[in-house]
């Protein structure tokens, strides 16, 4: 068969980002399906940020971005001046000038002042200066920090419509199916009025929608969908059936909530599979739990803090002794070791309501990031199979890999990239070493008026859903919203356990909640802001939906965020705490925590961070050395996914080059 044109943008991402650069899209240049080739990357982690801070594109001046808000003004007054008729003509003239010319200052500031226009005729809204700059700055491929209520749909707007006038097929990524479909039907008055079409991808989209949808000049879909439909078409391409393949190619993408994303799931495979021959597979599984359950803990294995085990010398010799009497591919040491350390996995690692779901006679895995269920997602090697097992439902059919990627490698794929988050300072130098995205902070409209009531750390789990229900209550009582955020949907129970024991009504919101309820999810969050409302929510971050005050629960000091769990990233625990003080609103949050908490068990037990964990438990340092030990252990934690990203990283790299040489063309 003869492969379709690979193609990669001209020059290196400082080149594209000069300004009069022609924009990439579909046509001669860029062949049938653009594309860019995966960078080379430097084994050493400072190295590769050095070459990637060499050509990012540099942050933009202040002088700069004021003369482009008062180019964006002027341009505005001079579309508000014209005639329909003269405006329709000017459009035109601006989307040819953008298709040659490229995204120039000037240009993008002209259309910025069109689309303030048409979001204001159309939804009535004003675009503030917060909105024009971080739209601006993704243009130009960065990603921006925006906190959360400050408007992040209308920026992404902004510049996804300014790229597509300018003949990029651009795709839109956010977190859930329904904001997928909700955001295109209600931006779809301000596509139309620019003469762009819109559309939406969900997972219940045939082959054929999706291939309609991909023609329309902005697509509104997840970041899973557009992966998996790009790996279809990787497959597709390889067995040379061309009209199976529904992307135009990966010409640009807007990523909402880049971090969760590109960072968080960074590492998720996505695997392309197909079911495989079984008949001998449950009977495997089975042999595997049987042999996992004759290991002692501590003695015969150990489970690691990132959920890895590992056999100790002990253990190798117990479990060579019990594969003596065994046959076939149970005789090879290692395959007997790889199908054991699985099995001991699915039994003390992976947690039910923790870690995975139980209904409908199978087994759900719930996303670690966002909370929900992971529709469609099964683990690899027989671990969904074992766990199944383990909780006395049918196994599924095992399957075999067709390709597979992850988010950290398809997305440098894209010949244009940005996107925008409430919290992306943090991992600034990752994103821009695996990336190439420099990350610029956009400033609040108005002062925050959050108010910060520090950490307080109880004994025991019961001791601290005692406190929790305690606080909460008291502040409802005096009229005030309490949003209480929890790390897992068995801690959301015990909350609501507790809340109901004490006669509280409460509202719930978790991974029980299956995806095809999404609108009654969101009308949950956005009815968490009424006055005395309690809200329970496993992982808010990312939801997607504003809690949005009413006047009394304002008046009353607003929205009391009260966080149950110290995350592995500081950055989800800010997603939790943006909920409150939006805008300049009141609002305040606290965070209760108990020293059973897995948080100290697995990650900030041991060595120096156990030390300061043993003084501060001794009631010693105060607040202030209680706040340094956990900001401490959870830059511990962050430091660990940072290696696993960069080795995992580094894998795929090694793998694609190997595969590379020997001819192969699916791992494009």
């Amino acid at each position: 068969m003869k492969a379709l044109p690979r193609s990669t943008a001209p020059g290196t991402w400082s080149d594209r980002m000069e300004t009069g650069a022609v924009v990439p899209r579909p046509g001669p240049v860029h062949g049938a399906y653009p594309l860019q080739d995966l960078p080379s990357r430097s084994r050493s982690p400072m190295l590769a940020w050095l070459q990637a801070w060499w050509v990012a594109a540099p942050h933009p001046t202040a002088t700069r971005n004021q003369r482009f808000l008062r180019d964006v003004r002027l341009a505005r007054k001079e579309w508000a001046s014209m005639p329909a008729l003269a405006r329709a003509h000017a459009l035109q003239t601006l989307r040819v000038s953008l298709g040659s010319k490229g995204l120039t200052e000037a240009l993008s500031a002209r259309c910025f002042g069109l689309l303030t226009l048409v979001v204001h005729e159309q939804l009535g809204f004003e675009l503030h200066d917060v909105q024009l700059l971080a739209g601006w700055w993704m243009l130009g491929q960065r990603l921006a920090e925006m906190a959360t209520g400050e408007g992040k749909t209308l920026t992404v707007l902004l510049t996804a419509a300014t790229a597509a006038m300018a003949g990029i097929p651009v795709h839109v990524l956010t977190a859930n199916d329904y904001l997928a479909r909700r955001d295109a039907e209600q931006l779809e008055p301000i596509y139309t009025a620019l003469g762009l079409r819109v559309a939406y991808v969900t997972a219940s989209s045939t082959p054929a929608e999706r291939k309609q949808a991909y023609l329309a000049d902005v697509v509104h879909v997840t970041a899973k969908e557009v992966a998996f439909d790009h790996l279809r078409d990787r497959a597709a391409r390889t067995v040379g059936d061309l009209d199976a393949m529904v992307l135009r190619g990966l010409c640009m993408a807007v990523v909402d909530e880049a971090d969760s994303i590109l960072i968080d799931e960074a590492c998720t495979p996505l695997i392309l599979a197909r079911a495989a021959d079984v008949r001998e597979a449950d009977q495997r599984y089975r042999l595997s739990l049987f042999l996992a359950r004759k290991l002692q803990a501590d003695v015969d294995y150990v489970c690691s803090a990132d959920m890895q085990v590992r056999l100790t010398d002990a253990g190798q010799q117990q479990l060579d002794q019990l594969g003596d009497s065994l046959q076939g591919p149970w005789r090879w040491r290692r395959y007997r070791h790889e199908q054991v350390i699985c099995a001991l996995q699915a039994l003390h690692v992976f947690r039910k309501d923790v870690h995975y779901l139980v209904r409908d006679e199978a087994i759900h895995i719930i996303d670690d990031t966002t909370g929900r269920l992971a529709v469609g997602r099964s683990w690899s090697r027989g671990l969904h199979q074992m766990i199944a097992i383990k909780e006395g439902v049918p196994p599924q059919p095992e399957n075999e890999t067709l390709t597979q990627t992850s988010y950290q490698s398809f997305f440098p794929r894209y010949l244009r990239l940005a996107g925008l988050s409430g919290t992306l300072y943090e991992d600034r130098a990752e994103m821009l070493r695996v990336y190439g995205l420099p990350t610029c902070k956009v400033p609040l409209r108005v002062p925050s008026r959050r108010e910060m009531l520090g950490i307080r750390i109880v004994d025991m789990a019961a001791q601290k859903w005692a406190l929790v229900v305690e606080r909460a209550r008291a502040q409802s009582m005096r009229g005030r919203p309490v949003l209480i955020g929890t790390d897992s949907v068995a801690d959301s129970d015990a909350v609501s356990r507790a809340l109901m024991l004490m006669g509280v009504p409460h509202q719930m919101l978790n991974a029980r909640q299956d995806e095809a309820l999404g609108q009654q999810e969101q009308s949950v969050v956005a009815q968490a802001g009424q006055a005395g409302r309690i809200t329970v929510a496993t992982h808010m971050a990312g939801r997607g939906t504003d809690v949005h005050l009413s006047d009394e629960a304002i008046a009353n000091g607003g929205l009391h965020v009260i966080n149950t769990n110290l995350n592995r990233s500081r950055r989800i625990d800010r997603q939790l705490i943006g909920r409150c003080a939006r805008q300049g609103l009141p609002g305040s949050c606290e965070t209760i925590l108990s020293w059973e908490d897995h948080c100290w068990r697995e990650w900030a037990g041991s060595g120096w961070l156990g030390l300061a964990a043993r003084v501060v438990r001794a009631g010693l340092g105060g607040a202030p050395l209680r706040q340094w030990l956990c900001e401490q252990a959870q830059m511990e934690a962050e430091a660990r996914s940072r290696r696993r990203r960069w080795n995992m990283l580094l894998t795929e790299s090694l793998m694609a080059r190997h595969l590379a040489m020997a001819g192969r063309e699916d791992w494009a």
